[in-house]
């Protein structure tokens, strides 16, 4: 078995009755709100920055056709979108028609378009936007353009000063692999695009640096179903905030025309509840994501609730023992040789996540369930513990791993509550996201440790395979007790 637990784990690169968990010593973390700006000079530049944005988008807009005053939504005082009046439950927010997108189709129609065939559509946009950017103001989408922030907020783009307060954790990993991920498509682009066409890619324009920016704006301002194949920037639409606790289900396509089957489509987000003017328009970018890949894909943490979480994953590894049962019993399943499970704070190690362990762990006098007699059973008996010697080499894996992945911090949890709560840390920057993002991460594996710690102090008392199976067959009662006993005392043999 190999699992990403130990040490970081980079995460995917651009397009793709238990007993109950204990709070984490010594209590949840708790985040001031963000103080009132008290420089008037800082505040008015922030509205002068967000009214330059506001003109931008709506210009674009209204050159795509979009009423911009029929929207329930603008950019706010920091750019992020708000609504412009009272809203009610289930009203759109926006929605923004497919003619005011950026796509990959538009982008093989521009000037660059023949060197773009065959790359990803990420890799597409991205290249577009460097083009555009360049031909500023005279380009069509100029306006757009010069909304968009220099910074994406993704701790790609930070300085290594800055990712030291990552030291140790699985957030560092992840940037790591996208910049060398990055590295290696701009290097290929360089040898393969750029250096022969270098009158389409003017070295000054598409430099490294600029590929990382294009790269990490694109990833961070798209959502389903406008990602992967689909992917599309939509003007306004990215500026959606993202929070945790959102009622609104986000982003939603429709299509438009006679009775809703024309050909052209618009993205609409609508209310899950009704709103005040002026409140935050947003979603959460990934329910099932952690704060640290929200961290790295959009550049976002929510401002005021943290997610505790570690992203584990578990693979089978082609050296295991009993490899070739093993797969075709995942295969069978519809399941991967690699599966990431989310470690969480407020609930407990899932089914599906004990299930898989049990199988990586399967080997010994246990290895007879990978016969091709239980084959299409095998699956449904790893949902219960096997025996007392499989489940325990199940918890200790997971002990051991937790223990070294919080032996990598070069902080504990008790000194970074302690620095949170100093009020040192300036709400929003890096290194207040850096130390919230590493903190989730060591609450995460703690409280995960000390669930298979007590779990496994148990295990004499658990029911296995064995005694379910005589169970079964009627030769032990509900007790545990075998039902032979008086038949022998009685004689009867």
């Amino acid at each position: 078995m190999a699992s990403c637990l130990a040490r970081p784990c980079a995460g995917p690169l651009p397009q793709a009755a238990a007993p109950a968990l204990k709070p984490p010593t010594p209590g949840a973390l708790r985040l001031a709100l963000p103080r009132a700006c008290s420089s008037r000079r800082a505040l008015l530049q922030r509205c002068a920055a967000a009214a330059s944005q506001l003109e931008g988008v709506t210009t674009w807009l209204a050159a795509a056709g979009v009423d911009v005053g029929k929207q329930a939504a603008a950019p706010g005082a920091d750019g992020s979108l708000v609504t412009t009046r009272p809203v009610a439950k289930g009203e759109q927010l926006f929605a923004i028609p497919e003619s005011a997108w950026i796509t990959p189709a538009i982008a093989a129609q521009s000037e660059i378009g023949q060197y773009l065939v065959g790359l990803e559509p990420w890799l597409v946009l991205s290249l577009f936007l460097l083009h555009e950017r360049a031909k500023v103001p005279a380009s069509r989408y100029g306006p757009y353009l010069a909304a968009l922030p220099a910074d994406s907020g993704s701790p790609v783009q930070w300085s290594d000063g800055e990712l030291a307060d990552l030291a140790g954790s699985q957030v560092l990993g992840t940037v790591q692999g996208y910049r060398a991920y990055f590295q290696q498509r701009f290097e290929q682009l360089q040898a393969e695009v750029f250096a022969p066409n270098p009158a389409a890619f003017d070295p000054s324009v598409f430099t490294y640096d600029a590929f990382v920016w294009a790269a990490s704006t694109v990833r961070g301002r798209v959502h389903p179903p406008l990602d992967g194949a689909n992917i599309a920037l939509v003007p306004l639409a990215d500026m959606t905030q993202h929070q945790r606790s959102a009622g609104n289900a986000g982003w939603r396509l429709k299509s438009v025309g006679l009775f809703g089957g024309g050909s052209g489509r618009t993205l609409v987000l609508e209310a899950g509840e009704a709103l005040a003017a002026g409140a935050p328009v947003a979603m959460d970018f990934g329910p099932s994501k952690t704060d640290g890949q929200l961290l790295v894909d959009h550049g976002v943490l929510d401002p005021l609730i943290s997610q505790a979480s570690y992203a584990l994953t578990l693979e089978l590894n082609e050296a295991a023992s009993n490899f070739g049962d093993k797969i075709d019993i995942l295969e069978l399943n519809e399941l991967q040789q690699s599966m990431e499970f989310v470690l969480r704070v407020d609930s407990p190690p899932g089914e599906a996540m004990l299930a898989m362990l049990r199988l990586l762990q399967l080997q010994g006098a246990d290895s007879f369930l990978l016969e091709s007699i239980f084959r299409n059973e095998t699956w449904e008996h790893m949902q219960l513990p096997v025996s007392e010697e499989n489940e325990r080499a199940c918890y200790q894996v997971i002990i051991d791993g937790c223990t070294a992945a919080l032996a990598g911090y070069p902080t504990s949890i008790d000194e970074d509550l302690a620095l949170l709560a100093s009020g040192s840390l300036p709400p929003g920057s890096r290194q207040q996201r850096a130390v919230r993002v590493r903190l989730g991460e060591k609450e995460a594996l703690d409280v995960t440790l000390r669930y298979f710690e007590e779990r496994i102090d148990r295990l004499a008392g658990m029911e296995y395979y064995g005694e379910r199976r005589l169970k079964r067959l009627g030769l032990l009662d509900d007790g545990g007790n075998s039902t032979w006993d008086g038949f022998f005392e009685d004689g009867i043999a």
